[in-house]
């Protein structure tokens, strides 16, 4: 593979909670057999605040690599955002990120375009709209400014398809001047649901990418897995690192998330020798 790819990872680990710890990440660079550029981070509103993410900034800058945080504002509908409910907490976080001074990317309100999360569109009764979203966004974005904060990459993510009335690919998008990345979230759920079926990396971010091509900012997959229920995984990743240089030319980045969910499926790169020999192939590839 010719093309310049960035990999990234949700590392994993032991437990219903693991996070990115040094072990953690190298254990998952050793898997891979290389090293990881992007190290992805999940933190909430109010539960997580600077002092608890920028432990993990330190691990990640201490690897070579930047922290990408889904900053999730868990308790609170766009509108709320844009009332200035959580305001003394962004306010807070932001005054830590400045402190710190070294690069994070915040990927906030991220998967909008479905029904799941407390700022989604789809989400019933809610009340959340497009143009809240994306006000919601320019919001947080702001305070930041207000606190001079020049270390932050600002990315904006959409998930792979709509789910929940009145959704779209586009519509949360808070305008060119507020991001600098557009990330997607996309998983093949092969049959492991009764709603879903076995889609190939295309068939799960075709749709997303040709949406958000117009818009002149660069593009990564911030968070993708493939269980291996219902197809061939290991087919799946190297199928993955075909059809990204020729299907999929802006994306400049991909990040596994590798954990397995009971409740979900099995998204962790190692559930099968094949399935990590295919993703060593792949990145040897991009090291050729």
């Amino acid at each position: 593979m010719k093309k310049e790819l960035l990999l990234g990872a949700w590392v994993g680990g032991t437990g219903l909670y693991p996070q990115p710890t040094e072990d953690n990440i190298q254990s998952f660079q050793a898997l891979q057999g290389g090293h990881i550029d992007l190290v992805s981070l999940f933190a909430q509103f109010d539960v997580n605040c600077w002092d608890w993410v920028e432990q993990f900034a330190e691990t990640a800058r201490k690897n070579g690599s930047t922290l990408v945080v889904t900053w999730m504002p868990t308790g609170y509908s766009a509108h709320k955002i844009i009332e200035g409910e959580a305001d003394p907490y962004i306010q807070h976080f932001a005054k830590g990120v400045k402190s710190y001074g070294k690069e994070i990317w915040l990927r906030p309100l991220h998967e909008a375009n479905g029904d799941w999360y407390d700022w989604g569109v789809g989400k019933l009764g809610a009340g959340n709209t497009d143009e809240d979203v994306a006000e919601a966004f320019r919001h947080i974005v702001r305070i930041f400014r207000e606190e001079s904060v020049d270390n932050v990459k600002w990315v904006w993510t959409t998930n792979s398809s709509n789910v929940g009335e009145n959704t779209t690919f586009t519509g949360t998008y808070p305008g060119d001047e507020y991001v600098d990345y557009i990330s997607i979230d996309g998983y093949n759920w092969g049959n492991k649901k009764c709603w879903s079926r076995w889609k190939s990396f295309s068939q799960v971010f075709k749709k997303s990418y040709t949406a958000l091509s117009n818009i002149d900012k660069p593009v990564f997959i911030a968070e993708t897995s493939c269980t291996e229920s219902g197809g061939s995984k290991a087919e799946w990743i190297a199928d993955m690192f075909k059809v990204l240089p020729a299907e999929f030319p802006k994306i400049f980045a991909i990040m596994w998330f590798s954990q397995s969910k009971s409740f979900e499926a099995d998204w962790a790169l190692d559930t099968s020798k094949a399935a990590v020999d295919a993703w060593k192939a792949g990145v040897n590839a991009l090291a050729g």
